[in-house]
């Protein structure tokens, strides 16, 4: 442990699995006590298993095994009322919070004429509107202190466009509106906000048989099938990232070694962009 967190409290959302957990693990290793946010249970509307319990609770012990601690808090960030109490349960165990990175995420596709209302309604609510719920449940507390440090993840998508996924596309180009947003308005009190953009990551969000066989266009799509398609969606000659290289991105906005950056949108994104 190099301790580029130690003393810090850090809430991450989304901490069951994927990013989440990854960047739970990363922040626990360099010294910061963790506070873990998932909602723990299947999403309606979102074509594959969502997190469980014993996910998040699995992530919080990766993350006692370190030597720190932390805590494993359900909740959804559709709520303002359940991000609220999750905040105060945090700040009644360790007194602050240093850092939030807003990790809780879904997927789902289709066409852009043919989306549910229900579809692009839930999208909505928690890519964005969740990232908006938890920035605005940290701020109090962040602009008292006089400090604090969010990072945002958003996407490739936040940035471009692509096939079957308006929705997410809207909901990831808002969450680049709310970096600079909150960057702006939080910046007099000493808050650094920036987002962390990946390409595609090896996570149960894309890495389901669900997404595999629409990606395929197929049932039963290998990934082997997937690692062709991205190679070509890449620059780098690598098919996707793993959720530890987003937690390293995120450490790092995070840390003090970025104290001088803040409004700005990190791709992680094996130079999809450039294409």
């Amino acid at each position: 442990m190099s301790g580029r967190l130690e003393g810090k409290v850090a809430i991450v959302t989304g901490a069951a699995r994927g990013i989440g957990r990854a960047v739970s693990l990363r922040f626990a290793q360099e010294g910061a006590r963790v506070a873990l946010v998932d909602i723990a249970r299947d999403v309606p509307g979102v074509p594959y298993p969502g997190s469980n319990r014993e996910q998040l609770e699995a992530s919080a012990a990766g993350c006692r095994g370190t030597g720190v601690e932390a805590l494993a808090l359900t909740a959804d960030v559709t709520s303002s009322a359940e991000l609220d109490s999750a905040v105060a349960e945090v700040l009644e165990k360790w007194g602050r919070i240093d850092i939030l990175v807003t990790a809780a995420g879904i997927d789902s596709w289709g066409k852009a004429w043919e989306l549910t209302d229900d579809q692009w309604q839930k999208m909505l609510d928690v890519n964005l509107s969740g990232v908006w719920r938890s920035a605005k449940s940290v701020s109090p507390t962040f602009i008292e202190q006089k400090s604090g440090a969010m990072v945002l993840i958003g996407s490739v998508l936040s940035h471009r466009a692509n096939k079957e996924f308006a929705h997410y596309t809207a909901a990831k180009h808002g969450v680049l509106g709310l970096t600079r947003a909150f960057g702006l308005e939080l910046a007099p009190y000493g808050v650094r906000v920036n987002s962390v953009d990946p390409t595609v990551v090896f996570t149960d969000m894309v890495m389901n048989q669900a997404y595999l066989d629409r990606l395929g266009g197929h049932e039963g799509t290998t990934l082997d099938e997937a690692k062709a398609y991205y190679l070509r969606w890449n620059t780098l000659p690598i098919p996707w990232v793993e959720p530890v290289d987003v937690a390293n991105a995120c450490l790092f906005l995070a840390s003090d070694e970025a104290r001088g950056i803040t409004g700005v949108a990190l791709p992680v994104d094996l130079g999809a962009m450039l294409k």
